[in-house]
């Protein structure tokens, strides 16, 4: 008996389960996306399976983990910090490289912007670059020198690690009453501290009066170690963790809130999180999004809008909480950093949403970096280029385990994208036909390998790759006749599409797959 399975789109993105999902989900991929159009010089979002390449841009300076990309709005710089406390300028379009300085003591555990400096954290004090309006300079320990009113030293308390970067211990986040707060745990005790500038001769060069820099203005709960600040409301949002081992779970993470004209009750909370990790957190047209997990395998992404419970939205079997510079959101699309095993390795970016909210939601890794290492994380990212939103491009930096880099979307790039899609069939089959049409013609920089993994992945069969040699400007691929012989399965079958090359020519819908049912298979039961 002859059955047609048929792929129509892809919009809903990965499956919830390896064998099941329906219309418009699909298996697994790395660097695919279908929000962008089937070329760069293109306008519509396509729906097809764009492939996606990034490139490295950073030089020889970056040899380290990159901490924190940064933008502001008093120069068109992009500002990278780097764990080994370098800050690193880039031009307005990613062509020069230039090291501004290193801190004191050549390590950096966080940095932000505000009030027209970058202010940098370091394991027991703060820097900071500026005035960006005017000459800047780097000045070190600003926090406990005169500057910022000669504050206690900070704690450099240790952080759980993820891939071999710490989780950032002094994270810090402007609010919208005009002051910078920043993390610290001492003495079994998490607390922000508050960093309050004021014009003299130029934006924030001097400490704030009414409202002046601060050491410990908010106790957090004890044992709550600090790990990521956002604003909701009029409050402030500080998410911390009570497990700081990286095999057993000490205690659920958890979040506060706090209003700071509030001096009577002080704050909301602790409110549970489901995991014993909490990372990161973005707050995108009044909702926040939290990412939770743990330091083995595992991401969960949730929504808080009030009150004291989250929503789930997306749960990731395999992966880490991304750390807070690696999350960002576009529109109604949220990305977070992170890396991938399935289908293959590397520090990639993760994608929630779409450009246009008419679209479907569903989850989609967009993004792979640069680095060839075995234990990828990607670090930092940041939507910086808004040269189209047609094709929105996040800048990715990552670390590999053997190398650092800073990546940027790049149509020329040589492309390391996959997509898989699972046909759970349930009884035995052969394979007749399978049609792939494509969303332009093969050239001779095209290379797409399509292959075969039979009944739960335990045999493989790699089909006639796609290139100008064997279907010289070919539209629609068609397999059929010997090309597909063995390829009987009991139950299931993936059909995998690998790009190599460097034209990034999308596959479209629908892809058919034409199926004989075996007899046996008809009258069984």
């Amino acid at each position: 008996m002859e059955k047609t399975v048929t792929i129509n789109q892809i919009f809903r993105g990965w499956s919830a389960s390896e064998y099941f999902g329906g219309d418009g989900t699909y298996n697994a991929s790395i660097a695919i996306d279908p929000d962008l159009p089937i070329i760069s010089t293109d306008v519509r979002t396509s729906g097809f399976a764009v492939p996606v390449g990034y490139a490295k841009f950073s030089g020889a300076n970056v040899t380290s983990a990159v901490i924190r990309l940064i933008n502001n709005p008093k120069n068109t710089l992009t500002y990278a910090v780097t764990t080994d406390g370098k800050l690193i300028s880039y031009s307005s379009s990613f062509a020069s490289e230039t090291v501004i300085g290193t801190v004191t003591g050549s390590v950096a555990t966080w940095a932000e912007y505000y009030n027209n400096y970058i202010y940098i954290f370091t394991p027991t004090n703060v820097a900071r670059y500026g005035p960006l309006s005017n000459s800047p300079t780097l000045t070190n320990t600003v926090w406990t020198g005169a500057t910022l009113g000669t504050q206690v030293a900070l704690t450099n308390t240790t952080y759980p690690t993820l891939r071999g970067v710490s989780i950032p211990n002094h994270v810090a986040h402007v609010h919208g009453d005009n002051s910078l707060y920043f993390a610290d745990f001492i003495n079994g005790q998490g607390m922000l501290h508050r960093i309050n500038t004021k014009k003299t001769t130029d934006e924030g060069d001097t400490n704030g009066t009414t409202v002046p820099s601060g050491y410990n203005v908010l106790d957090l709960p004890f044992g709550f170690y600090p790990t990521s600040i956002c604003s909701y409301g009029s409050s402030v949002m500080v998410i911390g963790v009570y497990t700081t081992d990286t095999t057993i779970n000490q205690g659920k993470s958890a979040f506060v809130l706090w209003d700071p004209t509030d001096t009577v009750s002080f704050f909301l909370g602790p409110i549970p999180l489901p995991d014993p990790l909490a990372t990161a957190s973005i707050n995108v047209g009044g909702i926040v999004y939290l990412w939770t997990g743990n330091a083995q395998n595992g991401v969960r992404l949730s929504t808080y809008q009030g009150g004291s419970s989250t929503q789930d939205v997306v749960y990731q079997e395999e992966g880490l909480p991304p750390l807070q510079g690696a999350v960002d959101a576009l529109g109604n699309r949220v990305v977070w950093g992170g890396f991938s095993t399935n289908p293959s390795t590397g520090a990639v970016v993760w994608a929630y949403g779409s450009k246009d909210s008419r679209l479907p939601v569903g989850l989609h890794c967009v993004a792979k970096g640069s680095g060839a290492g075995t234990s990828p994380l990607t670090t930092s990212i940041k939507y910086i280029q808004q040269s189209s939103n047609i094709t929105p491009k996040v800048v990715m930096a990552s670390t590999d385990g053997t190398g650092n880099q800073i990546d940027q979307y790049s149509t020329s790039a040589t492309l390391a994208s996959k997509i898989r899609f699972m046909l759970n069939i349930g009884t035995q089959f052969d394979i007749r036909k399978i049609k792939i049409p494509l969303a332009g013609a093969v050239d001779a920089n095209t290379t797409i390998i399509p292959t075969l993994y039979f009944d739960d992945r335990s045999t493989s069969k790699a089909l006639t790759t796609i290139n100008n040699t064997n279907f010289p400007s070919k539209r629609k691929i068609v397999y059929s006749g010997t090309e597909l012989k063995d390829t009987l399965a009991f139950n299931n079958v993936i059909l995998e599409l690998a790009w190599t090359g460097t034209n990034p020519l999308p596959v479209a819908f629908p892809i058919t797959m034409t199926l004989d049912i075996k007899e046996e298979e008809q009258n069984a039961g």
